[in-house]
């Protein structure tokens, strides 16, 4: 057979892309100037659970060990390398403190593997929806009214058996964790965060104060996004006494692989130590941010998020969310791969995502402020561009949908496809959801609305990469 995905990936050294997307490394070698290294050697080090190097699922040796320090370098209670991503954390965090026809609180923000673990455990998810901004059509923070819609739940709902929200969300606004614990604590339930891009909080001062600290009891974090870390890459940290550890540890054997790869695990390792041993590094990174976020002040029509214009409980510096007009983040996204070779992380209709970590240099940021520069000079003499509508559209992720079924039963029905536009008034059989960030808009079970199909249908003639509606069909139940 041809090897076609091996042949493509060797072509991608040859190209000119500057990586403003996970993972972390950016491409860029991070290792010791004399740890000379060629793919050989990657496949003497691909090993299995032999004699003297350990086993991820009972660690007695060389992984115990490196747990150990990585509890000391996040304070933590216990904390375990992932190599399944933080979808196995989520997936083990939920089933190691839920039981099946539990009730469980969600931020309705979070990631498609939390609604997965409902389904899977046949939970009734309660939701809490952050404070949301129609302007950047992206969810911001839990604030005080959310968490009064939180303290009534859990009054309301004495079978609730832990509280799951995102912090930092993927565009990085960081909510109140230790607020929200506040609330949760007369309970005696766990509050677990995805902090999913939230690894390196804790090795600068700059950035905000991970949920680690914040009083969550189970925390997961992807290193591979925001750490010089291999794709994959995961923690999972418990911080409390609250959840045992051997619960924990038998939910990790039952959804994460039993051949984990040592190339991940030694990537996660050496990722973490990187960050934490080379201050002068991440000073340096959080310089060029500072100095890219005021260079960006001076631009005309091309709008840099900051805390301070949506008034955000925290927010991670190292997220640029760029705009130009309300609806044109996709646009601004093309130019700057097409004309520049600039990839972002995400586009969506009314922003592009730029990721950064300690990895982008001061080349690529420079790359990066050249692109944004030009463009915005292009666009002096566009005034409708330059101009904001009186009446900013919905976004998608605002739409509210009413639950009809639970959602395995709708994903368990049976089902029929139908055109997307005709399915108003349906019930949806499957997710929808933008990728990323794989943020459900519709949950199965949900009812689908005239203002959603009309929304998507948006969407899709804009490009967008809507999973399931590529054929511009969707499933519904069959009732």
């Amino acid at each position: 057979m041809e090897t076609i995905i091996c042949n493509q990936l060797f072509k991608l050294k040859k190209e000119n892309r500057t990586p403003f997307h996970m993972p972390g490394h950016k491409r860029n070698s991070f290792l010791p100037e004399d740890f000379s290294m060629d793919i050989r050697d990657l496949i003497s080090m691909d090993i299995t659970e032999i004699r003297d190097y350990d086993n991820l699922h009972h660690p007695e040796g060389i992984i115990l060990e490196s747990m150990e320090q990585l509890k000391e370098i996040y304070n933590t209670e216990k904390s375990w390398y992932l190599v399944n991503g933080s979808t196995v954390g989520i997936l083990a965090s939920i089933s190691a403190v839920c039981q099946p026809g539990d009730e469980i609180i969600v931020a309705r923000n979070c990631h498609r593997s939390v609604y997965n673990a409902i389904r899977l455990l046949h939970l009734n998810p309660l939701y809490i929806y952050p404070e949301y901004s129609r302007e950047y059509d992206l969810f911001l923070d839990i604030r005080e009214k959310q968490r009064e819609d939180l303290g009534r739940l859990l009054e309301g709902h004495p079978r609730v058996k832990a509280v799951l929200i995102t912090s930092p969300t993927y565009e990085g606004v960081v909510s109140d964790v230790a607020a929200i614990k506040e609330i949760i604590k007369p309970y005696g339930i766990p509050l677990i965060v995805d902090e999913a891009h939230g690894a390196h909080f804790i090795f600068h001062s700059a950035f905000p104060n991970s949920a680690v600290e914040c009083g969550a009891d189970l925390v997961i974090q992807s290193v591979h996004k925001t750490l010089p870390c291999f794709t994959q890459t995961a923690l999972l940290h418990l911080c409390s006494d609250l959840v045992s550890e051997d619960r924990i540890r038998e939910m990790l054997s039952v959804y994460e692989t039993s051949s984990p790869s040592y190339l991940l695990l030694a990537s996660a390792e050496y990722g973490v130590d990187y960050a934490r041993n080379h201050p002068e590094k991440m000073q340096g990174y959080v310089d060029r941010l500072v100095d890219f976020r005021r260079k960006c002040g001076q631009l005309r029509h091309i709008r840099l998020f900051t805390p301070k214009n949506q008034d955000v409980f925290a927010y991670d510096q190292g997220k640029l969310v760029f705009t130009v007009k309300k609806t044109d983040g996709a646009s601004l996204f093309r130019r700057l791969f097409e004309d520049f070779g600039i990839e972002c992380e995400m586009e969506a209709a009314s922003f592009c995502l730029a990721m950064t970590s300690v990895n982008d240099t001061a080349e690529t940021f420079a790359r990066l402020e050249e692109a944004v520069f030009a463009i915005d000079k292009e666009l002096d003499a566009d005034e409708e561009v330059a101009s904001s509508p009186e009446e900013v559209p919905a976004g998608i992720y605002s739409l509210r949908h009413r639950r009809i079924l639970p959602l395995w039963e709708a994903m368990d029905s049976e089902k029929k496809c139908i055109p997307w536009e005709e399915s108003a008034g349906e019930i949806a059989a499957e997710y929808i959801f933008l990728y990323p960030p794989g943020v459900p808009v519709l949950v199965p079970g949900e009812k689908i609305t005239k203002e959603t199909v009309e929304k998507m249908k948006e969407y899709l003639y804009n490009g967008y990469n809507v999973p399931a509606l590529s054929e511009g069909t969707v499933h519904v139940v069959s009732l």
